[in-house]
């Protein structure tokens, strides 16, 4: 198999990132939308508006680059994506450093918030993010100082470029698998108390939301191994990755809103004419809402950061 030049690369990435771009500010669209229509956290306002800030900035410096390279760059296209010093390629960079730091400092905090503020819990993911902001750093700086004609995979940023990589890939499993099991501890809290019926079923609503948040982080997670594995093997295809990646985070963040938000829309729906409950305390901090019809409702309002089961 021939291997794909980095201008080709790069251009098939700047096509394949302008379609995930339009895909993710619809669904931005309609994320924000329900987000202030049903009046949830400022902060997902705050966090949805950054990434899509980051996003655009991304893909238009991505855009601009790929007009510069085929269409004004003397030495042709080829020359222009390996000048590594380039302030258009620093842009780029540091626009999508900073939306790696807006999404993995929501997971961690998400994290935290889901433990009942347990500082412990995010001790280990802070590092982690601490580390990314580091290693990212020192990536966009060295490439400022490359000489013209070198490629991304010289000796000296290959251990900055995987340890960025690694690291907020580590932050994502960490986080995700901390989330999915502080919400599962939560329900287990609920069936102690023998106020639910069929948990533990992949019927269960509980089990739902979990399926939900595992395979929106897995959209993300599967990017950036592909992404570390391509860098690692010198492969140009990297370069389509990376353009890739900076668009999962904003589906994945989204992905989860809505599908979370579109679930419990259908369930409100078809409980609206449901008897009024009893709401009672449980050791998790969060509440218990029983049917006196037994109409069993289970939700972890994971998306807007609240700390509530409601049966």
């Amino acid at each position: 198999m021939v291997p794909i030049s980095i201008d080709g690369a790069s251009f098939v990435g700047c096509v394949l990132e302008s379609l995930l771009y339009g895909a993710f500010t619809i669904m931005a669209g309609f994320t924000m939308k329900a987000l202030l229509a049903h009046n949830r956290s400022r902060l997902l306002v705050v966090v949805l508006s950054l990434i899509w800030i980051f996003s655009t900035a991304h893909w238009i410096t991505n855009v601009y680059r790929a007009y510069d390279a085929f269409m004004r760059f003397p030495e042709g296209p080829v020359a222009f994506y390996n000048s590594l010093a380039l302030p258009s390629y620093a842009v780029r960079n540091t626009s999508y450093y900073f939306l790696t730091l807006v999404a993995d400092g929501f997971a961690v905090y998400r994290c935290f918030v889901v433990w009942n503020r347990k500082w412990w819990v995010v001790v280990f993911p802070t590092l982690l993010l601490l580390g990314t902001a580091v290693a990212g750093g020192g990536v966009i700086y060295i490439f400022t100082k490359v000489p013209p004609g070198n490629v991304v995979f010289i000796a000296k940023v290959v251990p900055w470029i995987t340890s960025w990589i690694s690291m907020t890939l580590a932050t994502n499993i960490v986080c995700t698998t901390s989330i999915a099991f502080g919400i599962l501890k939560s329900h287990m809290s609920v069936r102690r108390v023998k106020l639910t019926s069929g948990s533990g079923s992949r019927s269960d609503p509980v089990w739902t939301s979990v399926i939900i948040l595992v395979e929106s982080a897995g959209i993300y997670s599967s990017t950036l191994i592909a992404l570390i594995t391509c860098y690692l093997l010198k492969s140009n295809s990297q370069y389509i990755l990376l353009d890739l990646t900076v668009s999962s985070i904003g589906i994945s963040f989204t992905m989860i809103i809505l599908r979370v938000a579109l679930r419990l829309s259908s369930e409100a729906n078809s409980q609206s004419t449901a008897p009024s409950g009893i709401r009672m305390p449980v050791r998790s901090g969060g509440e218990v809402s029983v049917n006196v019809s037994k109409l069993v409702h289970v939700d972890r309002d994971e998306y807007s950061g609240s700390k509530r089961v409601e049966i």
